[in-house]
C-alpha cells in the first residue's frame, strides 16, 4: 500500500502549487506601453532636451495613522503645500492595522492622498515574511485591504498599491499573493542608486537586481507593476531609501541641502521617479531633520520641474509620459465619503483589549489575520 500513497502524495504536490515558468526576457517590439507593458529600464520615455520629464517624487509613510503622525507631522508638512504649477502634492500611505485610525485614514484619502496595504501583523521579524506560505501572505494583504476599504469606508478598488514589512519580498510568492489580493503594484523592491531603474510590468523577466535578503520574482506576472523603492545615499556613500536608515546628521541646512543633492543626482541623469520612504521616529532621534525636511520641501517648492506626487500618480505618468512643462499635478478633489467617527474598544485574539477609531460601527472583536471583519 506504500507506493500508491506515495504516488498519491506526490500528484498531490503537483497541484498544490504552481509550476514555475520564468518569464522571457523582455523586448520594446513586444511589451508596449499602450498594452500595460513596459521593460525594466533606466530608459525614460522622455528624451526632450527643451522640455524634459518632470522630476516626479513620492513620499511615502508606512506606519500606523495614528492622531499624533496627524498632528505632529502630516499636517505641519503637507497639508497647505502645493507643486510649482499650483496644483497639490501627492503621498502614499501603506497602512498596517494595528493602533490605525481609520477615521484619519478616511482624511487622507478625501484630501486626494493614495492609501495602500502595508499587511495587517506588520510582523518585525523578517524569518516570518521569508518563510510565509502564499495563504499567511493572502491573508495579510487582501485581509488588510477588506480592513481599510470596510473600517475607513473608502473604495477597495483604490487600492492598489503594496507595500511588504521589512520591505521583504519573497520572489513570486508575494507577487502571486498581491495578485490574489486584488493589489495592482508592489513598493518594496530597491533599486541601487546606480541603476535608476524606471517602473515596469512584471509581464516580463526583470533586470532590477535583488538586495538583502530578499528574492526577486522569476515567473510571467502580467499587468503587474513594480515601482522601485529608489535608494539615494547616505553617511558616508551608503545605499539607503528610508530617510531614517541614511543616517545623516547635520544643521537643519545641511540635511536639507543633503536631499536636494540626492534629488538632483536623478533628475541630472536620467530623472527617474523617486519614492522616499518617510519614518516619524526619524524627527525624534536625528537632530534639525524636521527642520531640514521642511527646508527641503520649500527648496524643492521653487523648482518648476519637480513634483512631490502619489506612487500611483508616477505610474499614470508612466503611462502617458510628457514632458515637464505640460504635467499637471494630478487632482482627486471628487472623493467623498461617510464617517462615524467611533471608537471600540475590542478584544484581540491574545483577549487583550485594542482601541480602534473607526468609520462604521464597531466590529464584534479586534479585526485580525484570519478574520479582517472582526466576527466573533
Amino acid at each position: 500500500m506504500k507506493a500508491p500513497v506515495l504516488v498519491l502524495l506526490f500528484a498531490a504536490s503537483i497541484f498544490a502549487y504552481p509550476s514555475v515558468k520564468n518569464a522571457e526576457n523582455c523586448s520594446p517590439d513586444k511589451c508596449k506601453i499602450e498594452d500595460n507593458c513596459r521593460c525594466s529600464s533606466s530608459i525614460n520615455p522622455i528624451s526632450d532636451d527643451e522640455n524634459p520629464a518632470p522630476q516626479l517624487i513620492a513620499i511615502t509613510v508606512s506606519e500606523s495613522v495614528v492622531q499624533t503622525l496627524y498632528d505632529n507631522y502630516l499636517n505641519p508638512l503637507f497639508f497647505d503645500r502645493k507643486n510649482p504649477d499650483g496644483g497639490p502634492i501627492g503621498l502614499t500611505f501603506y497602512v498596517p492595522h494595528e493602533y490605525t485610525d481609520y477615521s484619519l485614514v478616511q482624511d487622507l484619502y478625501v484630501r486626494g492622498y493614495e492609501i495602500g496595504d502595508h499587511s495587517i501583523t506588520k510582523e518585525p521579524n523578517q524569518t516570518y515574511w521569508r518563510e510565509a506560505t502564499p495563504q499567511d501572505l493572502q491573508d495579510e494583504f487582501e485581509g488588510q485591504k477588506t480592513i481599510i476599504s470596510t473600517f475607513a469606508n473608502i473604495p477597495s478598488k483604490d487600492i492598489v498599491g503594496v507595500r511588504t514589512p521589512q520591505l521583504q519580498l519573497e520572489g513570486d510568492v508575494s507577487i502571486n499573493a498581491y495578485v490574489a489580493s486584488g493589489l495592482g503594484y508592489d513598493n518594496s523592491w530597491p533599486t541601487y542608486s546606480t541603476e535608476q531603474i524606471l517602473p515596469y510590468t512584471l509581464t516580463y523577466a526583470s533586470t532590477q537586481k535583488c538586495t538583502g535578503t530578499m528574492n526577486c520574482p522569476k515567473d510571467a506576472h502580467e499587468d503587474f507593476w513594480i515601482a522601485p523603492l529608489t535608494n539615494i545615499k547616505g553617511v558616508n556613500a551608503t545605499e539607503c531609501n528610508s530617510l531614517a536608515t541614511c543616517l545623516v546628521q547635520g544643521t537643519a541646512d545641511e540635511i536639507a541641502d543633503w536631499l536636494f543633492d540626492e534629488i538632483k543626482s536623478y533628475r541630472d541623469s536620467n530623472r527617474a521617479p523617486l519614492t522616499l520612504r518617510l519614518d516619524s521616529y526619524w524627527f525624534l532621534f536625528t537632530d534639525n531633520s524636521y527642520e531640514g525636511f521642511t527646508k527641503f520641501l520649500d527648496k524643492i517648492a521653487q523648482e518648476e520641474d519637480i513634483f512631490l506626487v502619489s506612487v500611483q500618480d508616477i505610474l499614470e505618468w508612466i503611462k502617458n509620459p510628457v514632458g515637464h512643462k505640460d504635467y499637471k499635478s494630478p487632482v482627486h478633489d471628487d472623493r467623498t465619503a461617510d464617517c462615524l467617527g467611533v471608537t471600540c474598544r475590542l478584544k484581540n485574539v491574545n483577549n487583550e483589549d485594542r482601541y480602534m477609531k473607526s468609520c462604521v460601527p464597531c466590529p464584534q472583536v479586534y479585526p485580525w489575520k484570519g478574520n479582517p471583519l472582526g466576527e466573533g
